[in-house]
């Protein structure tokens, strides 16, 4: 994610935008629409006898992936990471950082950053 400016990541709040499922082994499996926009995402997506990609997510990232809520922050889940996968998890700061990310860029969940602090309203990071 090249951008100008820093990203303040302790403050960054995911949502989930798409739904999913539990897979083999408690692993989550998103399910991603074929068509997203337009007339075939409207006429043709509910029609489709498979109308889901599946995406099966790894250890690491159904456990974020479960815990996203849209109410817990960048900090909140990388602590419950690393107290969960302790020595396991290697460079768990910027494995989170870069799951959320491709999370973002793949349009399956929204990074959203708090406007104000006193205000629970969040605005797209």
């Amino acid at each position: 994610m090249k951008q100008h400016h820093q990203v303040q990541w302790d403050n960054i709040v995911p949502k989930q935008i798409l739904e999913w499922e539990d897979g083999p082994e408690e692993r989550a499996v998103l399910l991603v629409p074929r068509f997203r926009k337009g007339p075939l995402a409207r006429w043709l997506q509910p029609r489709l006898k498979r109308p889901f990609m599946r995406v099966s997510l790894d250890e690491f990232g159904s456990f974020v992936w479960k815990r996203i809520d849209g109410r817990s922050s960048y900090s909140e889940l990388h602590t419950a990471m690393t107290s969960h996968f302790g020595e396991k998890l290697q460079e768990s700061d910027e494995r989170l950082q870069k799951f959320l990310t491709t999370l973002q860029h793949n349009q399956f969940a929204e990074l959203l950053m708090p406007v104000d602090e006193d205000v629970a309203e969040t605005k797209p990071a």
